[in-house]
Order: C-alpha cells, then structure tokens, then sequence
C-alpha cells in the first residue's frame, strides 16, 4: 500500500495521525480543504487519516470507470457511522447490501413507478391547496410543507399503507421534523475524530441523543411493519404492484433487518426528495423568467386540471433543466466513499489503487468544476440545454451516483419531485428576495440551503380553472 501509494499525490503526512489534524476543521469546512488540495494537486489527491489511505478521485472518466468497476462495489468506512440507524444494508453496504437491494428493485423500477401516479397527483393537488391559503405576503420555509407531501405520497407508495394508515404511523412528525438533525449529528461523529472514542461520544451527551433517534426510527418502522404484516392476513399480492415493504416480509427476512430496510428506504424516499423539491421551487421563485417558461410549458403540456402523466413528464424540458441545476447546484451526496477489493488502475495506467484503499468522489466539487461549469457558482439551470451538455463531458454531471451501487429512488424520486412541481407551479406564482448565491449553503451529508427554503406564494388568476 505505500509503494502503490507514492505514485498519488498529496500533503505530508504526520506518523500515526497521518493528514487528520488538516481535517479538524468545522464540518463545514472540510469540503473547503478537499477542495483546496485538488486545486494544488490535481485530479487525483491522496491523504491518510490515521492509518487509512484515502485516494480523492476527480477526473470524470476514471470516475465513472471505478463506480461501475466490479473491484468497488463496497461502500467506505465512513457508511459505518450510518449502520446504527439502518445497519448493513442497502444505505450502509455490507454482506447483504446486493440482496437486499434486489428484492426491492421491481418496487422501484419504471412499471412500479407508473402505478404510484395516482396518489403523487393527489399529494401535489393537497400540497398546492396547502400553499395557496399562505399569506401571499408572507415569507415562509416551504420544506416544511413539501416534507409532508413527500412523506405521505412514500408511506402510500414503497410502504404500502393506506391513506388513513400514513396519517397515524407511530412517530411520523416527529420523524420528518427531526431526520435532518439525525443527519447532523451522523455528520458530526463521521468528522470529529474524538467523537470516535465511546467514552468521549458518551460523556458529550451524543450516545444519549442517538439512541434517542434510534428509538425514534424504530417505533416507526416497526408501526409500518405491523400494519402491513397485518394486511398481507388478507389481502392477494400482486407482483407488478407490490409495495417494497411486503416484498421484505414475503422474502422471509429476520425482522429486525426488515425494520432497518424499513426505515432506510422511507428516508432516502421521503427526505431526499423533499429537499429536491423545496429546491425547485426555491429556483423558480429566484428566477422569474425561467418560472414563467416552466409555468407555460405546463400549461401548453398538461393543461389547467390533468393529472400529470410520464408522458407530459417527458415534454417539460424547461423543467428538467431546472431540476437538474438544482440536482447540481445541491448535490444530494456531497461526497461519497468506495472500498477498493481488487487492485484497479486509473490515470492511463500511471495509478494503481491498493486493496483496502477509501475511495473519495467529491461530486460537490466536481459540479462546481470551472473545466466544465461555466460561472460554476452560478444558477444557470440553460446549461443543461441540449447544445450546452453536448460541449460537457458526460461524466462530469453524476447526481444519483452510478453502477451497481447508485441511486435505488432515482426514478421514483424525479417522478414524485416533477409531479409535485407541476402541480404547484400551474396554481400558485412564486416569490423570494435576493439572490441565490448570496444564500448560505451548509454542507453535510447533501449540500442545503442553511437557512431554509424561504418564498412566498399567491394564487394565479387561472380562468380556465374556473370555467
């Protein structure tokens, strides 16, 4: 490993503790450092933290290279700090991470996706009804109200539960309201060193606040178990149909890791998405002419009152290129980390990664390369028309991660996050002061807004609605 590892550059590194004393740092600066040595070193950076040897990958070919590479199918070790929450699965990698994936895939795919059109309508119609009795002058966080949508359009969907049912899942507030400070504090323990040390994370306070949230999740998932466990006594599955809940159960999984899967797909579902929209929405109401263009595609696409459909999805291109700036602009994974099992060679052969090596892949860095993002701190959701994304490489945009251990809710999530949009945009007309880059952006797990997603929203004087 360390001759393999010469061949990589990076700063010196101290005995024992490595690069780790550069990394104390406030969370939110330990992008800022990645970034920094990229800059002096270039695409390819290597620093220890104690004795791991971590190789930062920036280069868009070798990046789709390794992710699809059957020598890196397992997550890093920082995905441990996760397995306390959702254990070794889907999210956090592990011995039955593949196999478990593979029973909920059919949930997840187009054909699934298309039957959960329904109940994405009717959440979006009950989120704008909510956003039009706002005080039109009134500045509020939207997530707020988006969280709830995407929580109930996923307990009716992946969970399977009934309309009645979401409503009473054990927990359900407390966990929308509180996921994002459970992130923070998953955060905080991956980039503290000391926090490491049980001792220190106990006398702190944290262990007590975790196996708070810890309970938290658990009353919750095991409340959408029992209810489906129940349903199945009479109820006929159906394959094509079956909710990603029912299919861990019918697959005769021991219970507790049903729990875990539970909640790992409920919050990569609900959480994730809801960020994704309140961006969205945050853009347009930044960026008047683009919502205008949005607002008249929908309307000469999906008309006034039409539920919408993948086929009108497909003909909002106004709007994928809003969402998909928002999808780089905020990238949902920050950084993500790989666990080298085979020795694999990058760089035109100059580079060969060791077994055991940590691979980083700062996507947030990698949107926000000036090589090819023009003005990449900028909102420009136009770069992603047809004739600027030719002029880009391909693998330098990689949102949803790629190969085998990519996004799961890819197209689950675009369908729930465009649905929501249009049905928003074509009622209510949205506001917000400043700019987009003069908004704080905090840095964690994805990349947010730090003070929340703050608009207004009136009504639109639709008279074709009314007629």
């Amino acid at each position: 490993m360390l001759d393999l590892a010469k061949s990589v550059p990076g700063p010196p590194a101290l005995p024992l503790v490595g690069n780790a004393l550069l990394f104390m740092v406030n969370p939110k600066e330990q992008l800022k450092i990645v970034n920094q040595l990229l800059n002096k070193y270039g695409d390819y950076v290597k620093f220890w933290l104690g004795p791991d040897l971590n190789i930062c990958v920036k280069n868009p070919a070798d990046i789709r290279f390794l992710l699809t590479s059957n020598k890196v199918t397992q997550k890093g070790p920082v995905y441990e700090f996760f397995k306390s929450f959702v254990g070794h699965g889907i999210l956090s990698g592990g011995k039955h991470w593949k196999a478990h994936r593979k029973i909920v895939m059919p949930s997840y795919n187009k054909k699934a996706v298309n039957l959960f059109s329904t109940v994405f309508n009717k959440e979006a119609e009950d989120l704008a009804k909510v956003l039009s009795q706002k005080d039109p002058h009134q500045t509020f966080n939207v997530y707020f109200d988006v969280v709830h949508c995407t929580t109930q359009s996923v307990c009716q969907t992946l969970m399977g539960l009934t309309k009645e049912e979401s409503l009473n899942v054990a927990r359900l507030r407390e966990v929308m309201l509180e996921t994002h400070n459970m992130y923070q504090l998953i955060h905080l323990k991956m980039t503290r060193w000391w926090l490491h040390i049980p001792i220190i994370y106990y006398l702190s306070g944290r262990k007590r606040i975790e196996n708070k949230y810890i309970k938290m999740t658990e009353d919750l998932s095991s409340d959408i178990l029992q209810k489906r466990k129940n349903a199945l006594k009479h109820e006929v599955t159906d394959e094509n149909s079956m909710n990603a809940v029912d299919r861990l159960i019918l697959e005769g999984l021991d219970e507790k890791e049903i729990k875990l899967e539970v909640f790992t797909l409920f919050t990569t579902s609900q959480e994730a998405s809801a960020k994704i929209v309140a961006g969205v929405l945050l853009f347009l109401a930044h960026l008047p002419e683009w919502q205008e263009k949005v607002y008249d595609e929908i309307l000469a696409t999906v008309g006034f009152t039409a539920e919408v459909t993948d086929e009108h999805l497909k003909n909002l291109h106004y709007l994928d290129m809003v969402y998909k700036e928002v999808l780089r602009y905020l990238a949902i994974g920050a950084m993500i980390q790989r666990s080298v099992e085979k020795e694999i060679t990058i760089n035109n052969g100059k580079i060969t990664l060791p077994v055991k090596t940590s691979l980083v892949i700062p996507i947030h860095e990698l949107h926000r390369d000036s090589r090819y993002w023009d003005e990449p701190n900028k909102v420009k959701p136009e770069r992603f028309m047809p004739e600027n994304v030719k002029k880009r490489d391909p693998n330098a945009f990689v949102p949803f991660s790629l190969g085998p251990m990519d996004c799961l809710g890819r197209v689950y999530a675009t369908k729930l996050i465009k649905t929501i949009v249009v049905q928003v945009i074509r009622q209510l007309k949205l506001e917000a002061d400043g700019t987009l880059e003069e908004l704080e952006l905090d840095i964690a797990i994805s990349v947010k807004f730090a003070k929340g997603y703050n608009i207004r929203a009136k009504k639109r004087n639709n008279d074709a609605t009314s007629a």
